[in-house]
């Protein structure tokens, strides 16, 4: 019995070491080792650390990234110059998915004359915490140029608990600033982090043990504010109102916000916005800042083109044609001319 026990374990042992070999060959996931480098409340990856990241359980859209001198993902360093454009956002900005080409901070590059970009960007994260980028930005860079990407759901998702936040968040309940960072991993997660096996599973196959354990053990739901819940109007407007006063601390400073259009609803000429999203165009407004909604032009394209502007069914984060309509609508605003081929893009229609 214990010499077929000892085969067993000996026989479960080559097969994960197989594995797991195999794994490193193919081009996975690999460990990103995010964590709060360079501020207590911004969230990036160790300075000029590489990693790996795919798509599925095919291992779609696989890139190979590397971290510049402060840990964001960005093709040049971050060094003091105030002719620096600082641009800000989650994942859309980041856009680990896409060839480093393709990204927004380097499509802008392409059409400024010596004019560097500088890409803040940080899945999964949101509003309040993009206002601690662009402090740090102005702060250590000399910057006065910003232009923020927002999702639809950023000023919801900047409520506490939502599960987009790197640190700072509003709770809805005293609707006071709090405070809410990441745990670091444990000991077991960081191990388990760095094989690439585990890393298909947990990440590609999205195998979740605490879900086969809650059928075991059944919890009490807690409520929690997701992107897909309503957010009390009290709560929206002091997101945006805190947002906005974090701001204030940067003097003389150009702001752009780029809206993402209701993709999900192009073709509906009268779609509605949620009172969140009214209020903070309302507050931005206020302080003569530029706010773009890319809506008519992605409608435009993809009534045109007969093309999507997601990467796939599978993600729905903006593709390169997306990327590069945009782009091209930040750039309008930025100096109030258009350097893009009109014959690759069609005439864009600002909606303000």
């Amino acid at each position: 019995m214990k010499r077929q026990l000892l085969l067993f374990v000996m026989g479960t042992v080559a097969v994960l070491a197989f594995m797991e070999a195999l794994f490193r060959i193919l081009p996975g996931p690999t460990a990103t080792r995010s964590g709060y480098y360079i501020h207590p409340l911004i969230l990036t990856y160790p300075a000029s650390h590489c990693f790996t990241v795919a798509t599925g359980w095919d291992l779609k859209n696989s890139q190979y990234n590397c971290a510049n001198n402060l840990g964001f993902l960005a093709d040049r360093d971050f060094v003091y110059d105030p002719r620096a454009i600082a641009l800000i956002g989650d994942s859309f900005v980041e856009a680990n998915m896409l060839p480093s080409h393709k990204r927004l901070a380097t499509q802008l590059e392409a059409k400024l004359v010596d004019t560097p970009v500088y890409s803040f960007g940080g899945p999964g994260s949101s509003l309040l915490d993009y206002a601690e980028r662009a402090k740090f930005s102005a702060e250590k860079f000399g910057t006065r140029s910003f232009v923020f990407i927002l999702s639809r759901a950023d000023v919801r998702e900047a409520v506490c608990g939502s599960g987009n936040i790197h640190g700072p968040c509003i709770d809805a309940q005293t609707l006071l600033p709090r405070i809410e960072i990441q745990s670091p991993p444990s000991l077991f997660k960081r191990f388990l982090r760095e094989s690439s096996l585990a890393q298909y599973i947990f990440s590609q196959l999205r195998f979740d043990i605490s879900k086969i354990v809650g059928n075991f053990f059944p919890k009490e739901s807690k409520e929690k504010t997701g992107s897909n819940q309503a957010l009390p109007l009290l709560a929206s407007q002091q997101v945006v109102f805190n947002f906005f006063k974090q701001l204030s601390t940067i003097t003389n400073a150009q702001f752009i916000f780029l809206i993402d259009a209701d993709r999900a609803h192009l073709s509906d000429q009268l779609a509605t916005e949620s009172n969140e999203l009214k209020f903070f165009k309302s507050a931005a407004h206020a302080i003569h800042a530029t706010v773009l909604d890319p809506t008519s032009l992605f409608r435009e394209y993809v009534e045109t083109s007969g093309q999507i502007l997601e990467i796939g069914p599978y993600d729905g984060h903006w593709n390169g044609d997306a990327i590069q309509l945009v782009a091209e609508l930040i750039t309008k605003n930025l100096f109030g001319i258009s350097i893009l081929d009109p014959t690759r893009v069609m005439e864009t229609k600002i909606s303000r």
